[in-house]
């Protein structure tokens, strides 16, 4: 009996030294994705799947996801530098596929969450350079919609492609 009452009394210890800030739960919203959406050149109202598109971060061999037709995607920034390079790749599975090279830009703001989440990154000033100067570009003009992305845009787009 004493042995049980000794494991309630170590359990309870052990549980009052947990506070709100121990535990991060997924709710909480993290560092945000840049939000790209896919638009038609000849119709620029209407959303255009791309064909096999991927994304490959400059410096790498892997593709951040495997090849798809959609007409939007949620990819992320580099949180310890104040850009990210991309190259954006149509038609991945043909022998020359289409491909542009985008570097983004911007500043970094690190906001502090909790103990257990620790910070995010929130992105200002951001701005693009689209290189369009490859045989292979694919891209017709890419639209800046928001100039920072942070928790409160997550969800929205952040960059228009004209394709």
């Amino acid at each position: 009996m004493t042995k049980k009452i000794l494991h309630l009394l170590l359990l309870l210890t052990m549980l009052s030294g947990c506070t709100r800030d121990d535990i991060c739960i997924p709710e909480i919203p993290k560092t945000p994705l840049l939000i790209v959406r896919f638009y038609d050149a000849q119709n620029p109202d209407n959303f255009k799947a791309t064909t096999n598109f991927t994304v490959v971060k400059e410096g790498e061999e892997v593709a951040l996801f495997a090849p798809v037709s959609i007409d939007s995607i949620a990819i992320p920034l580099a949180t310890s530098e104040d850009f990210t390079n991309y190259l954006f790749v149509n038609n991945a599975t043909e022998t020359v596929p289409d491909i542009n090279f985008i570097s983004f830009n911007y500043t970094r703001a690190n906001e502090f969450i909790s103990r257990a989440c620790s910070f995010r990154t929130n992105f200002n000033d951001f701005s693009f350079l689209l290189d369009t100067t490859s045989s292979t570009s694919w891209i017709e003009n890419i639209v800046l919609v928001t100039d920072s992305i942070n928790v409160r845009n997550q969800h929205a787009a952040h960059i228009k492609i004209y394709h």
